[in-house]
């Protein structure tokens, strides 16, 4: 094709016909210019395509990620609330003049008192912020992911840290005088029934330290489960929703 273009060149030059020349080398510019024109417009489709493509992607592995964390919330907060209950039955037994089973009670002390963290994968959010988080066309939905991972995430960890902290305080300070063994829990077993049995379970209800403990526990615990937990779980789920109805436009 080009030769052929050479030729014609040529051919008009050789004739003296330059402003026939002039013409068709302004058209053949022209031409040339389309060309490149098309050529970039077909390859921003394709990088378009290519980009959309990796969007629904990340949306997707957003929407995986988010479910297991959801998963993982709901657990810890029914585990918190057991812990939660089993802190009130214990307080109730202090302070009353009742008997209560020791092997009841054992297994109360062991609910109130297990631990649990919150576990989640930020692997989709890392690779995004690796292309750009521009890559989210939607832009409240594009706020709302950096908002849950790089905010709400973040102030949990140290919420949770410090919960854990009291916890870590009663383990070290309070359990070792006052409970036969540290904690045991059979993991083989529904709902990993415990043990942890006091030494003198009548002398826990005059015993001001370990009640003051255990009251700060039970307080930390409603706190954690009802403002924590209660604002992370919302924000998760308002950002599982808004990745539904963005997969829901793109799939329509």
């Amino acid at each position: 094709m080009i030769k052929f273009f050479r030729k014609i060149r040529q051919h008009l030059i050789l004739e003296n016909r330059f402003r026939n020349y002039f013409m068709y080398a302004a058209g053949e510019i022209i031409l040339v210019v389309i060309g490149i024109l098309i050529a970039l417009q077909i390859n921003n489709w394709n990088e378009g395509r290519k980009t959309e493509a990796f969007e629904l992607e990340m949306l997707r592995s957003f929407k995986l990620s988010l479910q297991s964390d959801m998963a993982d919330i709901d657990g810890n907060i029914e585990i918190h609330k057991r812990s939660l209950k089993a802190c009130d039955s214990i307080l109730g037994f202090l302070e009353s003049s009742d008997e209560i089973d020791e092997e009841t009670l054992s297994r109360l002390f062991s609910e109130a008192f297990f631990s649990t963290r919150f576990v989640y994968s930020t692997s989709a959010f890392e690779s995004l912020k690796s292309h750009g988080v521009n890559i989210i066309s939607d832009k409240v939905l594009q706020k709302k992911i950096v908002d849950v991972y790089d905010s709400r995430y973040r102030f949990f960890a140290v919420s949770e840290n410090d919960f854990m902290d009291n916890y870590w305080f009663g383990l070290q300070r309070i359990y070792p005088t006052r409970f036969e063994a540290g904690l045991n829990y059979d993991l083989n077993s529904p709902g990993y029934p415990g043990d942890l049995r006091p030494v003198d379970a009548d002398a826990l209800k005059s015993d001001a330290e370990f009640i003051y403990y255990l009251k700060t526990f039970r307080n930390l615990t409603n706190l954690f489960i009802n403002f924590q937990y209660r604002g992370l779980r919302s924000d998760v789920s308002e950002l599982l929703d808004l990745i539904d109805k963005e997969l829901e436009k793109r799939e329509e």
